[in-house]
C-alpha cells in the first residue's frame, strides 16, 4: 500500500500535516535499467542539458516577452525545472545538477527589486497567463529547493519566493483584484491553480498569510463563478459538464486542493479531489490514458474518442502528464492500486507515444510532441503551446512538461510504507528502500514474468505489497521461495500483500497473465458509426497499426477468438511487435507508444480500427 500516514514537512516550523514532499517517496535509492530508465535518460541527455534553452527561458523574464500577446512564455522555466529536478532525484547526475543550479541562479538574478518575477511588465501584469506563469516560477524554484545542497542558495531561493508571493498578495485577494479576474481565459482557473505552490511555500516557511491566501483561493474555486470544487464535492455533474472544461488547468487546481487538504485536514476537500479524479477516470480517460478528445477539453472522452466527425487535435501531452501527477497524489493519499494502474496506462501509451526517439529531434522537432490520435491519423500535427522565445528558437508547453512524466513512475516504482514496501511498477533493476535491498528482473510489459530477489532485509515481520493490475488474467501465479501463494484476480486493481519475516536470498516469482482482450467503444448516440470500432489491449499496452508495417484504415472482423503473439521486432524500433489474430485475419501490430513516430503519413497510425 502507498504511504498512508502523514510525514512531517522538513521545515523549522514543524509538522503541518504535509505528507510527502509533494507526491514522490524520495527515501532510499532506485537504479533501474529497463524501459522507464531508458526513456528518462534519453530525455535527460537530449533536453535537460540544453543550457541554451535554460538561458532563453530566463531571458523571457528580463524582457517582458509576454506583453505583446499576453502569452505563457513564463511557464517554460518552472515547468521544465520541475521535471528536471524530478529526473535528477532519480539519476543523481552531477552534471545535470550543475546545469540546474546555474539556471536557478540566473532566475534569481532576474527578480526585480519589488519582488516581481514575471514575463509581463507592470503595465500588463495580472492579465492573460501572467499568474499561471508566476505559478510555474514558484513550482520550479520549490522543486530545486528540495534538491539544493547549498544552505546559502536554499536561503536565497526561499527569500526570493517570499518576495515573489508577497508581491502577488499585495495586489490580488480580498478587497483587491480577484484572482479569477487576473486572467482573460477559462474564467481564471489557470490563475487560481497557483494554489499548489502557495500551500507548498506555506509548508516551507510557516508564514500564516500564505495559508490565508490559499484559503481565499479555495473559497473562490468552491463558491465563485466556476465553483468547480463545490461541484466535485457534490458529485452530481461529471467534470465535462462543469462551467470550465479545460482539462489541464482543472486538474492543476485539484492538485492544489490536495495540498490544501494535507495542511488543513478538512475532509470535504479530500472527498472533492477523489470525486473529481474518479469521475474523470470514468468519463474522460481514453484507452491510451489521456483526456480531451475535442482539442484540449474534457468532453466525455470515453465516448467521443471514436467520434469520426471530429478531425482536430486531441489528447494533449500536458494533460497526460498532469493526469499522471494527479493520480500519483491520490496513490499516496489513498493507497488504492487503481491510481497506479492509471499512471501505467498513461505512461506506456500516451506519454511514451509522445517521446520522439526516432529522428524527430535531429530533424528539428522536439523531444516530446503534443497531440496523439486514437483513430486513423498522424502523430504530432501541431506543437502545443507554441511560442517564439528568440529570433531562431521556439518552444512548446508539452515539450516543457514531459520530463516530469518520464521521471514520475521511476520515483514511485518502489515506495516505503508503515509496514514495509510497496512495488507499484515493474522494472528491471535494484532498489534499496524501507529496510529492503532488492533486485528485480523482468521484461515487462512484453511479458508478465517478474523475479524479485531480496539481497538485504530488516529484521522482524515486514510487508511486501505487489500491485496486481486490473487486467491480470486468471493465469496469474505467485510463488515465494518456490511455494505457491493464493492470488485473486477480480478485474479491479489491488495489492497482493506478503507479510512475514524475510531473509536475504528470499525470492518472489510473480507471473501476471497479460490476458489480451478486445476493447469496444462506448460511442455517442448521435453517431452510431462511432460504435463500429474495436481495439486490442495486451496487458497494459494498447496495440496499434502503423503504415510502416502494413495496411491501415481497412476494416477488420471483430468476431471470433483473439490471439496476440509477440514476434521478433525485425529491427523495427518498438517495445512490442505482435501477430494479432482476429476474426480469421492476421494483423501486424505494435504498441501504441511506438507508433506514428515519423510525424507524417509514412507512419499513419490507429488504435481504434473500423469493423466490417
Amino acid at each position: 500500500m502507498a504511504t498512508e500516514e502523514p510525514i512531517s514537512a522538513r521545515s523549522q516550523y514543524g509538522d503541518r500535516r504535509s505528507t510527502d514532499r509533494q507526491w514522490t517517496d524520495l527515501s532510499g535509492t532506485r537504479t533501474f535499467t529497463g524501459l522507464m530508465d531508458s526513456k528518462a535518460r534519453f530525455v535527460e541527455q537530449r533536453q535537460l542539458f540544453s543550457t541554451e534553452d535554460w538561458e532563453l527561458f530566463v531571458r523571457q523574464f528580463k524582457i517582458a516577452s509576454d506583453d505583446p500577446d499576453l502569452g505563457w512564455r513564463g511557464e517554460f522555466f518552472g515547468k521544465m525545472m520541475r521535471g528536471a529536478c524530478m529526473t535528477w532525484q532519480y539519476t543523481k547526475n552531477e552534471a545535470l545538477y550543475r546545469v540546474l543550479e546555474d539556471a536557478v541562479k540566473d532566475m534569481l538574478a532576474a527578480q526585480q527589486p519589488s519582488g516581481r518575477i514575471s514575463t509581463y511588465s507592470e503595465a500588463c501584469e495580472f492579465h492573460g497567463w501572467d499568474m499561471w506563469s508566476r505559478k510555474y516560477v514558484m513550482l520550479g524554484l520549490l522543486h530545486f529547493h528540495e534538491i539544493c545542497r547549498s544552505a546559502a542558495l536554499q536561503d536565497q531561493i526561499e527569500q526570493a519566493l517570499l518576495r515573489h508571493l508577497d508581491y502577488i498578495i499585495d495586489h490580488v485577494g480580498p478587497g483587491k483584484l480577484a484572482i479569477d479576474e487576473t486572467s482573460d481565459y477559462w474564467q481564471g482557473i489557470n490563475s487560481a491553480s497557483i494554489l499548489e505552490p502557495v500551500v507548498r511555500l506555506y509548508n516551507l516557511t510557516g508564514v500564516g498569510r500564505y495559508l490565508d491566501f490559499a484559503r481565499y483561493i479555495v473559497g473562490v474555486l468552491a463558491d465563485g463563478r466556476t465553483n468547480v470544487f463545490r461541484l466535485a464535492l457534490e458529485n452530481r455533474l461529471l467534470p465535462y459538464q462543469y462551467p470550465v472544461v479545460k482539462a489541464y488547468e482543472l486538474m492543476s487546481c485539484f492538485e492544489g486542493l490536495i495540498e490544501y487538504y494535507r495542511v488543513t485536514g478538512e475532509e470535504q476537500w479530500k472527498t472533492a479531489v477523489v470525486h473529481f479524479t474518479d469521475s474523470v477516470m470514468a468519463s474522460d480517460i481514453t484507452i491510451t490514458g489521456c483526456a480531451g478528445c475535442y482539442d484540449e477539453l474534457l468532453n466525455h472522452g470515453t465516448a467521443t474518442q471514436t467520434d469520426p466527425s471530429y478531425t482536430g487535435i486531441m489528447q494533449e501531452t500536458c494533460v497526460s502528464v498532469t493526469w499522471m501527477k494527479l493520480c500519483a497524489q491520490l496513490l499516496h493519499l489513498t493507497g488504492e492500486a487503481k491510481y497506479a494502474d492509471c499512471i501505467e496506462r498513461t505512461y506506456l501509451n500516451a506519454l511514451c507515444g509522445a517521446i520522439n526517439t526516432c529522428g524527430c529531434v535531429t530533424n528539428g522537432g522536439f523531444v516530446f510532441d503534443s497531440y496523439s490520435p486514437v483513430l486513423l491519423g498522424v502523430r504530432g500535427r501541431k506543437v502545443g503551446g507554441y511560442k517564439t522565445i528568440s529570433a531562431r528558437k521556439h518552444y512548446g508547453c508539452c515539450t516543457a512538461i514531459g520530463s516530469a512524466g518520464t521521471a514520475l513512475p521511476l520515483l514511485n516504482a518502489c515506495n516505503s510504507t508503515a509496514r514495509g514496501i510497496c512495488i507499484n511498477f515493474y522494472e528491471t533493476g535494484e532498489a534499496a528502500i524501507g529496510g529492503f535491498r532488492l533486485n528485480m528482473q523482468t521484461d515487462w510489459p512484453i511479458s508478465g514474468g517478474i523475479r524479485i530477489t531480496l539481497d538485504e532485509t530488516a529484521p522482524g515481520e515486514r510487508e511486501i505489497a505487489l500491485r496486481l493490475p486490473a487486467f491480470a488474467g486468471a493465469g496469474t501465479r505467485l510463488l515465494v521461495n518456490g511455494v505457491e501463494e493464493p492470488v485473486k484476480c477480480s478485474g479491479t486493481a489491488s495489492y497482493v500483500r506478503l507479510c512475514r519475516a524475510w531473509h536475504a536470498g528470499d525470492q518472489i516469482l510473480l507471473s501476471i497473465d497479460l490476458a489480451p482482450h478486445l476493447l469496444r467503444p462506448l460511442g455517442v448516440d448521435e453517431r452510431p458509426e462511432s460504435r463500429n470500432y474495436v481495439a486490442v489491449q495486451y496487458g497494459p499496452l494498447v496495440l496499434a497499426r502503423d503504415a510502416r508495417l502494413g495496411p491501415v484504415g481497412t476494416p477488420v472482423h471483430a468476431d471470433g477468438a483473439l490471439r496476440v503473439t509477440p514476434v521478433d521486432k525485425q529491427g523495427f524500433d518498438c517495445v512490442l511487435r505482435a501477430r494479432v489474430e482476429l476474426g480469421g485475419e492476421a494483423l501486424d501490430m505494435i504498441d501504441y507508444g511506438s507508433a506514428g513516430k515519423t510525424w507524417n503519413d509514412d507512419s499513419l497510425m490507429e488504435a481504434w480500427m473500423k469493423t466490417k
